[in-house]
């Protein structure tokens, strides 16, 4: 059975989109722990919006010889992966190995994913968009969350833990500070017992 991991980029006021990813921290360790997880995952999971904005990025970037070569394997990687996108209605994806589930709602969402978990060894990413992290958390489905809290105050964007309708306890597993002042923060989800 599958371990469900939600990696996110973050900004210290808890924002994960602002429109441009300029604000995105980058150093080289902090790129090779992505470039593991990528390594390690068995599927990364994807709303269409996350799937529509990454797709042509790492698509180009994967051949890209201004891209350093890190990011370019990050591309290769993230082009690779089994990929699957959920959506709430039929829809074409031009990104090798993806494939698209449709789902009506969030139980039909947590049905899918619940049976993609017992199916499946290993780790499932789960990358974004930032309403299908919310829907992951809101349901019940995370089993660690891993965050890369970049240094920086946006003041604006799509707040990450927000429409949540109940408390989520978490237990730090790790921490570790990036040069670039980035600070990444690996949690585990306590599920409640009974």
């Amino acid at each position: 059975m599958a371990r469900i991991i939600l990696q996110m980029m973050i900004s210290v006021d808890g924002m994960v989109s602002g429109g441009d990813l300029d604000w995105i921290a980058k150093d080289e360790p902090l790129i090779q722990d992505h470039k593991l997880r990528l390594e390690q995952a068995s599927a990364v999971l994807l709303g269409k919006g996350a799937c529509t904005e990454m797709s042509g990025y790492w698509k180009k970037a994967e051949h890209d010889e201004h891209c350093e070569p890190p990011m370019r394997e990050i591309g290769r990687l993230m082009n690779q992966v089994r990929k699957v996108v959920y959506s709430h209605k039929d829809m074409s994806v031009d990104w090798r190995n993806a494939q698209v589930h449709v789902v009506e709602n969030d139980q039909a969402l947590s049905r899918d994913v619940q049976h993609l978990k017992r199916e499946t060894d290993g780790t499932l990413l789960v990358y974004g968009g930032v309403r299908l992290a919310r829907s992951f958390l809101q349901q019940g489905l995370l089993d660690e969350i891993h965050l890369d809290i970049c240094p920086i105050i946006l003041g604006a964007g799509q707040p990450l833990f927000t429409d949540s309708k109940q408390r989520t306890r978490l237990r730090l597993k790790k921490s570790l500070a990036y040069e670039s002042g980035a600070t990444k923060m690996h949690y585990e989800v306590l599920k409640a017992s009974g």
